[in-house]
Parts: structure tokens; C-alpha cells; sequence
């Protein structure tokens, strides 16, 4: 992957599998990362110039990102600075919008018949961002996530897409609710602070509402479309079997510490809890299937991979290899 890639990224040329291949070079190539870093920022500048001018099209946006390239790179250009937070920012995520170019393209109707167009916001594992969508809605992304904000996105159609997690405090607008899509539910909200998880890779979608209402809907179960979670509820979704339950938040968990750089958990299975792990520090985890449904419960904060790791081959005899960022988990021969 090189600097040709990122610009057939940002100029929306990608198919769906160079797609996916080119989030993987980012997760793994730190170079490749901090490049796209600088192209998104001068791209996110480039295509602001067509305010009020031609029809929004990857063409468009080309010759202008190229043109600006040209200028900047004549006087070294050296990237835009940002005020970042102490956590690590990811490198597709933040500036697009901060930038305005983003609020540009929602102003641009897509053309009769054309495909729904989608602003892609993704997020590699090891990062975390926050972004301000147009309405004002404030969106905290967790690690491993993508967010998709339609072109169509406005104070009065607040639709977006989300597979991962994220923490959002929506704008309240009791008349125009605040819609959030994963993959199996929907969940409508008019003014709310909630933590929303809905990894591809996990069984649950898991809600957890600190403020206001949220309701659900689309689900594959009728019983569960229309139920609302209130204050400090959390709502666990079984994607496959559409089973549904709502329960009052465990208080020790803290569903969104993970935004502090705190990650709780409590009697929760090892091949779940090496996923969070996985997006958190960036690597690859292999398990043991004797070690899979192994519980456990505590926190994960400052620690490093290998401290973590180790703290658990404490409580649960195995061993740890690690070979680059793989690493593999193998039951002691006294395991039971």
C-alpha cells in the first residue's frame, strides 16, 4: 500500500475488497497511517473549495486534492495542526468533519436515482476518536469501529450507520429523532447520552442509556420493536436468536470507561473479552479452545499487552507466546 491507495480511498474509487484491504494496511503499517494522516487533512482542504461550485463527484474532488497537492508540496507542506486529545487519535476519523469539508457534502443533494453516497469514518484498533456531527450531536468512537453519516444527513433527517462502538450525546430535537443503524436493530433517540456496542464480530448488540430515552426497532423479533430502555437500564440484543433483555446497568462495569481509557468487565468469557483486548493494543489473539469460556472479572487501564496477558495467566494456568503483534494462548498441562 502506498500514497496511490489513499488517494483512490479518498477519491471514493476503492471497491468493498480493496476496501477492507486497505483498513488492514492501515492497522498494521504505522507509515502508511501517518501518511494518510497528512493526505486526509489536505484532501479534507482541497475538496472545501467546491462550496457553491460543481456537482459533489470523486473527479471533482481529484483534480482539486491533486492541485492543492501540487501547491503544498511546493512549500513543503507539513500538515495541518490539530488540538488532539492525550489518547491517540485515529488517522480516518476526526478530520473530515473538524475541517468542515464533510458539512459541505451534507449541503449536496445526491442526484434522482443515484446510490445513497456515505461519509466512511473508520477507526483503527490501538485508536479511539470523537467527532461533532452537523446537528451538534457529539460522537465518541471506540477502537475497530466504522461510522457512516449518508450525504442525505441533516438537522431534520438524522439517520447514520454504525458497526463497533461508540458513545453519543445527541442534540435534542423531539421532532426529529436521532437514528442509529447496526446491522440486526435500530435504535431511535430524540435527546440521549447512551454507550452503543455492535461489533460484526460479537453475538450482542449492547445499549446502555445514562440520560433521556432511546427506543428500539427493526429488529427481527416483533416483541422487541417499540420497547424503550430508560436511565441506567442496559438492553442486550442476541443478534441470531433475537432474544431481548433489558436489566439495570452494572455500576463496577461502567459501559463507557472505555472513553477514559478504562476497560471493566465482570464474568465475562475469554474469547469475547480477547476481542476487546485485540482492537484495544492492536494485535491478534489465538486461544486455546479449553481457555475459550474462561470468566473473568476486573479491569484493564494503563497496563501493557504483555502485563495484561500475564495477569491473566495468573489467575488461569496457560502459557503466552507472542511473535510480532500475534499472540497465542496455550492451556498448561494441569489445566482442567
Amino acid at each position: 500500500m502506498n500514497k496511490d491507495h489513499i488517494i483512490k480511498y479518498l477519491s471514493n474509487q476503492m471497491s468493498d475488497a480493496e476496501r477492507h484491504d486497505f483498513f488492514l494496511a492501515l492497522e498494521s503499517n504505522q507509515a502508511l497511517k501517518d501518511e494518510f494522516i497528512k493526505q486526509k487533512n489536505l484532501w479534507a482542504v482541497s475538496t472545501s473549495l467546491s462550496i457553491g461550485g460543481q456537482d459533489d463527484n470523486s473527479e471533482t474532488d481529484l483534480f482539486l486534492y491533486q492541485l492543492k497537492n501540487r501547491k503544498e508540496e511546493d512549500k513543503k507542506y507539513r500538515g495541518l495542526v490539530f488540538k488532539l486529545n492525550s489518547y491517540k487519535v485515529a488517522a480516518a476519523v476526526m478530520l473530515a468533519l473538524l475541517l468542515g469539508s464533510v458539512a459541505i457534502m451534507l449541503q449536496q443533494n445526491p442526484r434522482p436515482h443515484q446510490k445513497l453516497a456515505y461519509t466512511e469514518m473508520f477507526v483503527p484498533k490501538g485508536e479511539k476518536s470523537e467527532i461533532t456531527l452537523p446537528d451538534g450531536t457529539h460522537v465518541f468512537i471506540n477502537a475497530g469501529s466504522k461510522l457512516l453519516v449518508p450525504t442525505s444527513f441533516s438537522a431534520t433527517n438524522r439517520h447514520i450507520q454504525l458497526h463497533g462502538q461508540a458513545y453519543f450525546s445527541v442534540e435534542h430535537d423531539p421532532e426529529n429523532p436521532f437514528i442509529v443503524a447496526t446491522e440486526s436493530i435500530n435504535i431511535e433517540v430524540l435527546g440521549t447520552r447512551f454507550d452503543l456496542a455492535c461489533y460484526p464480530d460479537e453475538e450482542f448488540v449492547t445499549t446502555t442509556l445514562d440520560e433521556g430515552s432511546v427506543r428500539f426497532n427493526g429488529a427481527n423479533n416483533n416483541t422487541v420493536n417499540g420497547r424503550v430502555l430508560k436511565p441506567g437500564e442496559t438492553a442486550r440484543y442476541h443478534k441470531s436468536s433475537g432474544v431481548f433483555k433489558i436489566q439495570k446497568a452494572e455500576p463496577s462495569v461502567n459501559a463507557s470507561s472505555w472513553k477514559e481509557g478504562v476497560f471493566r468487565f465482570k464474568d465475562m468469557p475469554f474469547n469475547t473479552l480477547a476481542k476487546r483486548i485485540e482492537r484495544m493494543y492492536n494485535v491478534e489473539i489465538e486461544i486455546d479452545p479449553k481457555l475459550k469460556f474462561e470468566r473473568y472479572t476486573g479491569e484493564i487501564s494503563d497496563e501493557t499487552i504483555w502485563d495484561v496477558m500475564n495477569n491473566f495467566a495468573i489467575a488461569t494456568p496457560f502459557n503466552v507466546e507472542s511473535s510480532g503483534r500475534k499472540i497465542k494462548v496455550t492451556a498448561k498441562q494441569n489445566f482442567k
